[in-house]
């Protein structure tokens, strides 16, 4: 699963595609829209104690609304889109350890996941 997800980073990032990478957070968290995505976040921030993954999020949110795209720079978008790589990489690696933690009875990794 990593290799396909930062095979479409690197796409992504190359078209400068910010809102796919952005929408890319929904399907690393297998969400069907944008609540439904805030809504498992925040349960792996709570399982995990890595609260800096929702600010990451609102990053991928921002570039995902039209209203809030459209008035920002390039260079802005491009910072933002930094953060989404970030949240991608680090969700997914997130999910993986407490996928493995639930499979093994380990229910001790709450925060600096």
């Amino acid at each position: 699963m990593r290799e396909l997800l930062r095979h479409k980073i690197r796409e992504a990032l190359e078209k400068s595609d910010y809102r796919a990478l952005a929408r890319l957070c929904l399907e690393v968290l297998n969400a069907e829209g944008w609540l439904d995505c805030w809504r498992k976040m925040e349960g792996v921030v709570q399982r995990s104690g890595e609260y800096v993954l929702a600010k990451f999020l609102a990053s991928a949110y921002a570039l995902a609304q039209d209203e809030i795209y459209t008035i920002l720079s390039p260079a802005t978008r491009e910072f933002l889109a930094r953060d989404v790589v970030v949240c991608l990489e680090k969700t997914t690696q997130v999910l993986e350890l407490l996928s493995s933690q639930e499979a093994s009875g380990d229910i001790r990794g709450r925060g600096g996941v």
